[in-house]
């Protein structure tokens, strides 16, 4: 009797052994792992949206009309603090009206994504272009 018991003891103590350096295991692979690491698609996904709402809002058109970035950059400035992002508006001629880059980024050779998009302002023709990448 008392040797099935011991066996028990044993399975039992083997199994909770396991079980810990199973757990201990995860968590030091887990922990080294980058959970902000943003991939390309999800950095042109929010270089499409800043897009879209800076168009749908109308700060595209008014940044034109008003010669003005300031109201371009209070809104990309709240983007995530890894994402950088630089608003370009050009007129019909692919002449740059107005440039502005996100506060802290520099100007990176590394991967980048662009989106476009068209837009009226003061009766003519525009397109804005958003580069993003991540530092």
């Amino acid at each position: 009797m008392k040797k099935k018991a011991l066996i028990f003891t044993l399975d039992a103590i083997f199994a909770v052994l396991i079980a810990t350096s199973i757990i201990v295991s995860s968590y030091f692979y887990f922990s080294k792992t980058d959970i902000l690491t943003y991939t390309q698609q999800d950095i042109y996904r929010v270089s499409l949206d800043t897009l879209t709402i800076l168009e749908k809002s109308s700060t595209l058109k008014n940044a034109v009309e008003t010669s003005s970035t300031t109201n371009i950059n209070s809104f990309i400035d709240t983007l995530p603090n890894r994402i950088c992002t630089n608003v370009t508006i050009f007129d019909k001629n692919s002449n740059t009206v107005l440039h502005t880059l996100k506060t802290g980024c520099t100007r990176s050779l590394g991967e980048r994504t662009f989106t476009s998009r068209v837009f009226i302002a003061n009766y003519d023709v525009y397109y804005a272009r958003v580069n993003s990448w991540y530092e």
